[in-house]
């Protein structure tokens, strides 16, 4: 159902058609449907837990963290995508990424997907077909949100649920992908 909502919505906007060559959109859409169903498993049994923890802890600190919750939702979700990443550039053919430049990509992912689409950038080749889908990406990941959230929020308390949402969603991907079992 999802799937097929996606796919009436991309031909009514015609988006393929501004898309560069190496850009799947086929490809995206199917990862949506496929992790839709699991992650409004996850929302109701294991985000909304954890948010009423974050807002009871808030009041305990004397922090508001309204605002904050609803950043670290987003980053929830964003997080549960993040590792199909190259799902959306599977196909690009471009200089090969080292360690360096792969994780300034997963760290900052709109910011080279924006730059990709506009075309002031070339595409680069992360390598394996799916370099994020692994624990290492995913503890990365988590201490980087650790550090913005650190940055711009200076309240460890905030920064380290903001960590901790992104970290559910990127194992949320992990598990719906059987790269990790439970």
């Amino acid at each position: 159902m999802v799937k097929k909502i996606i796919s009436r919505a991309m031909k009514k906007s015609n988006a393929e058609s501004f898309l560069p060559k190496f850009a799947n959109a086929k490809k995206v859409i199917e990862e949506i449907a496929e992790h839709f169903n699991f992650l409004k498993w996850a929302g109701r049994r294991i985000i909304l837990p954890v948010a009423v923890f974050y807002v009871l802890a808030g009041l305990f600190f004397q922090e508001h963290v309204l605002g904050a919750l609803f950043t670290s939702f987003l980053v929830f979700l964003y997080s549960n995508f993040l590792p199909d990443l190259d799902s959306f550039f599977s196909h690009a053919e471009g200089k090969k990424a080292n360690a360096v430049e792969k994780r300034l990509v997963l760290f900052f992912a709109p910011v080279y997907i924006y730059y990709l689409l506009s075309r002031k950038i070339k595409p680069l080749s992360l390598g394996s077909s799916k370099p994020f889908h692994n624990k290492k990406a995913m503890l990365e990941f988590t201490i980087f949100l650790f550090v913005f959230g650190a940055i711009i929020y200076f309240s460890l308390l905030k920064a380290f649920f903001l960590a901790l949402f992104g970290l559910l969603g990127f194992l949320t991907h992990l598990t719906v992908d059987k790269q990790l079992k439970f």
